[in-house]
């Protein structure tokens, strides 16, 4: 008896020390009992652009396991390749532009072989058709045109650039998930440049707020990137932008000269057949990874007179299955409301890409944790199960929302499919100690399901007919 209750104690005694380790090691992250409209923390410039960075430890970021940043690139400016150790989500806030992936393993599909040369050399050397030398001026991974409304997805480790070949800025906000199971680092926002260095260093982590970021080339001995490369030693040093202080946006001198297809809308029907498919097996290398929710036509929610809401999620995008994010766009006329909802399985991060609007978020303790403006170029985080109003004070209010999951889900508080439209009027009745008149009037007198107008409570009395 004496062993068992030693043993007993013993055992307590564990229980006891790993629940205060864990409690030190994985403490209460989500201190959510007021919420704020956030701005960027940190702007790195560049010679053709900057990169703005929120501070992922703002807690309402770091509880829900993301960071965010915007890139502002100029006209004939280059995002120059970088990798990042998370999935990614990004949305073309503004302008047009031409972006590139590397995906390991994937073949260059892009060829520019329309000059015949003699055979001569072993650079690029294939056979053409008429039994000549076929020399290509270039061979690489494909390129897209990208533009206004475009929500791309990257998958961890993927290199990407970004050119803008338009007049104005171009505009492009992505959200990290640091909380993904793919990201086996911390959680840190950690990107990874294959050219160009960052003079300013990755001033959101401690500890490295004065130290320039360099290239991964940088690292390496010279003569092991001659030698890797078959090129001499000049060169492998050029690689490395020692002397280099453009920053990780440059801009291109002269022509940008890559293999681009047409754009967009100059083949409607290959955009079609690319969302309907087209026959071939959808592998990785050829997985669609981009697509546009500008387009009210396409929209999940419509009324003129109100706005529209378009949502993206991997039953329309595929990709989205391996990142396990989400997308929607908003856009609501001055005085429209989008009716108040919560997110069943999602955190989600609003961000303001016109206007401004009046936002309610209420928390678990029925405490009002934000109650504000927020406008253009700030950003607001809405967590999981927190209930959220959204009213246009702008003559337009758009947004986009990033939700980490691949199909996120909400719940609506009023409505024709709201929780309060599937609850029993004896439940309304006794649940807020109200008449059986009252409780029709609550549960029936919103016919929308999702947009509304905010110009005042409905008139008491019998539900209102539904507007066209």
């Amino acid at each position: 008896m004496a062993r068992v209750s030693s043993l007993l104690s013993f055992s307590l005694t564990l229980l006891i020390f790993f629940h205060g380790y864990t409690a030190q090691q994985f403490p209460n992250e989500c201190q959510l009992d007021q919420l704020n409209a956030l701005e960027p923390s940190h702007v790195l410039k560049s010679e053709a652009g900057r990169i703005e960075v929120w501070d992922h430890h703002a807690p309402q970021l770091r509880c829900s396991g993301v960071s965010f940043a915007r890139y502002v690139i100029e006209s004939k400016g280059l995002y120059l390749p970088s990798f990042v150790n998370t999935a990614k989500l990004s949305f073309v806030a503004q302008g047009r532009g031409l972006m590139g992936k590397v995906i390991p393993g994937c073949a260059e599909t892009f060829q520019d072989s329309s000059v015949f040369q003699p055979r001569q050399g072993r650079q690029f050397e294939g056979q053409g058709e008429e039994g000549q030398s076929q020399r290509f001026h270039d061979m690489h991974q494909k390129v897209e045109h990208i533009r206004s409304g475009d929500t791309i997805a990257t998958t961890p480790g993927v290199a990407q650039w970004f050119y803008n070949d338009g007049h104005q800025p171009l505009v492009i906000v992505s959200v990290f998930d640091l909380a993904s199971h793919q990201n086996q680092l911390d959680r840190n926002p950690r990107p990874f440049y294959l050219a160009g260095n960052n003079p300013q260093g990755q001033v959101w982590l401690h500890g490295r707020e004065q130290q320039p970021q360099k290239n991964i080339f940088s690292g390496f001995g010279p003569e092991v990137i001659a030698q890797a490369l078959k090129i001499d030693l000049q060169t492998a040093q050029q690689l490395q932008n020692q002397d280099d202080n453009r920053g990780n946006i440059v801009r291109v001198q002269g022509p940008f000269g890559v293999i681009r297809p047409p754009l967009r809308g100059q083949r409607p029907q290959e955009e079609e057949e690319e969302r309907v498919g087209n026959g071939l097996e959808e592998t990785i290398c050829s997985a669609r990874s981009v697509d546009n929710l500008d387009d009210p036509s396409r929209a999940d929610v419509y009324k003129p007179q109100l706005g529209y809401i378009s949502t993206l999620n991997s039953y329309d995008l595929p990709i989205l299955r391996f990142i396990r994010l989400s997308a929607l766009r908003g856009s609501i006329r001055q005085n429209a409301m989008v009716l108040p909802q919560w997110n069943a399985n999602a955190n989600s991060v609003l961000y303001v890409t016109d206007g401004e609007a009046q936002v309610q978020i209420v928390n678990d303790n029925g405490d009002r944790v934000f109650d504000g403006q927020v406008s253009q170029g700030q950003l607001i985080v809405v967590p999981q199960g927190f209930s959220v109003v959204k009213r246009a004070t702008s003559d337009q209010f758009r947004w986009v929302e990033f939700k980490t999951n691949a199909n996120a889900q909400i719940n609506t508080l009023a409505g024709r499919t709201s929780v309060l439209r599937g609850l029993p009027l004896a439940v309304i009745t006794n649940g807020f100690e109200i008449s059986p008149e009252e409780a029709k009037r609550v549960k029936f007198n919103t016919l929308e399901t999702t947009l509304t107008h905010s110009s005042g409570p409905a008139s008491y009395g019998r539900p209102r007919v539904a507007a066209a």
